[in-house]
């Protein structure tokens, strides 16, 4: 069975808000993975040689610098096709780097769990946070829509002052910026809805805020001018 070098490092993500976007060690050791072998079954053996601080059964592996995830539930021979860049590494001769880190939908509960529970200053912190993380990894947006991450923020939001808004607005307008975040948008009116009536706001800045997000939304396609209609005229037939 043919096998393949790689160097591998952690990333101590447990918690995403505190995670230092710095992989372990800083020299990474290597560990031959068989090709034709499930990532599921070779995972425990780069867990254990790293000694990895996180719960094995959380893990995924991340090809660093593409950033781009592997089914552990295939082998690396399986996903040759998506692995273009890993294999011309290995045909040079290089040992292309793995990051051992925790699943995406487990990180984001994480993210949600934490916006819904906290209070004060550490939810100014978390909301703050927010935009950062989703630029660090793009991957998280698909995730966050998935799972309720929008109504999340709505349901925050409208518990909040100008200022915690102001945070979670930035993060929407980084979410935006993804195809998966905007069709998460165009998909759930009460965003729509809401960014509609934040522009009641009494704080210029979420006006201007929420007005530029909806300028933005009208202006990716079309269809979305209708959405926003109905939007508008929803929150007014409630008033």
């Amino acid at each position: 069975m043919a096998s393949i070098t790689c160097r591998v490092q952690y990333l101590e993500d447990s918690d995403p808000f505190i995670c230092t976007n710095f992989p372990e060690p800083r020299r990474p050791p290597t560990v031959n993975l068989e090709e034709n072998l499930p990532l599921s079954e070779q995972i425990a053996g780069i867990h254990k040689l790293l000694e990895a601080p996180l719960k094995l059964e959380e893990c995924t592996l991340q090809l660093s610098p593409s950033g781009n995830y592997l089914d552990l539930d295939s082998s690396l021979a399986e996903q040759r096709d998506e692995l273009e860049i890993f294999y011309e590494d290995v045909a040079k001769g290089k040992k292309p780097i793995l990051i051992l880190r925790t699943q995406l939908s487990v990180r984001v509960h994480s993210i949600l769990e934490k916006l819904y529970n906290s209070h004060g200053p550490e939810l100014r912190r978390s909301l703050f946070s927010l935009k950062q993380l989703f630029q660090d990894d793009k991957d998280l947006v698909p995730e966050f829509v998935a799972s309720e991450g929008l109504t999340c923020f709505i349901k925050v939001g409208a518990e909040a002052d100008h200022n915690y808004q102001n945070y979670i607005l930035r993060a929407v307008s980084q979410i935006m910026l993804f195809v998966d975040g905007m069709n998460g948008v165009i998909n759930h009116s009460e965003t729509v809805q809401w960014l509609y009536t934040l522009t009641g706001s009494l704080s210029r800045l979420v006006v201007k805020t929420a007005l530029k997000l909806l300028i933005v939304f009208v202006e990716y396609s079309e269809s979305n001018s209708p959405l926003l209609i109905n939007a508008v005229n929803t929150v007014d037939g409630q008033r």
